[in-house]
């Protein structure tokens, strides 16, 4: 007996094979199969990835409006936490309200500050004979 599966087959009038087009059977058929039942059905993953991926059930619109919400969320809280961690870093930035335009202009500040002060002992150390390495001139 041919068990039939969750596509549409017509068979011959003799009842052997497809009429229209050459159907292999899927796992799922086999093992619903009382006649295939010595043989072991195939492996999911021996098929390839479109049919663990047809198997897999596709998400509802509220599912999908959920997860992009959390993501959206966890995109906001990873910059909150970077400007967080700049008004610790840079100095004048404790306890004021965190507008993000004056965290940034801050913090390119001192940066520049920074930049200006190790090339001001860069030329010191240089003035005074010493040597700095190329890759400790930045």
């Amino acid at each position: 007996m041919q068990s039939t599966s969750h596509l549409d087959r017509s068979l011959s009038p003799s009842g052997n094979s497809p009429s229209t087009a050459q159907v292999t059977p899927t796992s799922r058929d086999r093992a619903n199969s009382t006649s295939q039942a010595s043989s072991p059905p195939r492996d999911n993953h021996a098929r390839g990835s479109t049919a663990a991926a047809a198997e897999k059930p596709r998400l509802t619109e509220q599912e999908k409006k959920s997860n992009h919400i959390a993501s959206e969320q966890k995109r906001r809280a990873a910059i909150r936490e970077g400007f967080d961690r700049l008004t610790e870093l840079v100095p004048g930035l404790e306890g004021q309200g965190r507008s993000e335009g004056i965290v940034l202009r801050k913090t390119v500040d001192y940066m520049r500050q920074q930049l200006q002060e190790r090339s001001d002992l860069v030329a010191e150390i240089e003035r005074r004979g010493g040597t700095i390495e190329d890759g400790m001139r930045v």
